[in-house]
């Protein structure tokens, strides 16, 4: 199957698809990975715009997309071996994996896909939910049949055989707020030294979006002064392999910014 065949299919279940350069998973143009469509004719038109991409890898822009993606890492760690533990904890079958479109990653990781049931909300966009295993539906993924550094995505089942979220996807999104821990108690998901490493060497693709929020926000709270936030983030963004657009950065920073003061507008009126 060529590449435009695999377009074609992603795009009639939904998923709005954008381009990626050769080799690379990102879009380098304003906007980044939500220059995504739902039609094939419109894909074209933006291609006749940027013919760079023409030959370029492909992805889904899962913020608009009606999909959801278990992401099994088997890089940096052993993402089967935790969902393993994860299904045996709540007496799911681990067979069930394979009852949907699955692809192989260049790294040798695993993307489980699933519609999003009508009427229903998405699953949680949680990065690292279990040790190596991300719940993903408000991010950009890469996706078959792209290629990085000579390895391709491919499918490992039929993409016929795409499946509706099961509950245990749901369930899986909040496993890491099911904990007896008090609200007030709980660990930041990056430490303070892991954000100043994120400075020296960039955001970690994967969890750009995760990690620019928490360092963005970690500064606001030390009283960082507005304009060097940006800064900070801007110049960590660039030491990233792979970038956030400019955009996207941007609407992250004020984001965290707004979290920040409204945060500090509750505290003062309850006396916290």
């Amino acid at each position: 199957m060529n590449k435009w065949e695999h377009i074609k299919q992603y795009q009639h279940f939904g998923a709005y698809v954008f381009m990626a350069l050769p080799n690379q998973k990102h879009n380098a143009t304003p906007g980044g990975y939500h220059n995504s469509f739902n039609n094939g004719d419109e894909l074209q038109t933006w291609l006749t715009k940027h013919p760079d991409y023409q030959n370029g890898n492909i992805g889904i822009d899962l913020s608009k997309s009606n999909l959801v993606v278990v992401d099994i890492d088997k890089h940096k760690h052993n993402g089967m071996q935790s969902i393993g533990a994860w299904f045996k904890a709540h007496t799911i079958n681990p067979e069930t994996i394979q009852d949907t479109y699955v692809e192989r990653t260049a790294t040798g990781g695993l993307h489980a896909f699933y519609l999003v049931p009508f009427g229903k909300n998405k699953p949680k966009n949680v990065i690292n939910v279990i040790n190596g295993v991300d719940v993903l539906s408000d991010t950009a993924i890469t996706v078959a049949p792209s290629v990085i550094d000579d390895e391709q995505y491919r499918a490992i089942t039929p993409f016929e055989t795409i499946q509706q979220a099961p509950e245990w996807v749901y369930k899986l999104s909040e496993y890491q707020n099911n904990t007896n821990t008090p609200s007030n108690q709980r660990k930041s998901r990056y430490t303070n030294l892991e954000r100043w490493l994120m400075v020296k060497n960039g955001f970690e693709t994967g969890q750009r979006n995760d990690q620019a929020m928490s360092l963005a926000g970690y500064l606001f709270y030390i009283d960082i002064d507005i304009d060097s936030v940006w800064d900070i983030l801007d110049i960590t963004n660039s030491r990233s392999d792979e970038p956030l657009s400019h955009d996207e950065l941007y609407r992250t920073y004020k984001s965290a910014n707004k979290r920040e003061y409204n945060k500090r507008v509750r505290m003062n009126q309850y006396g916290r």
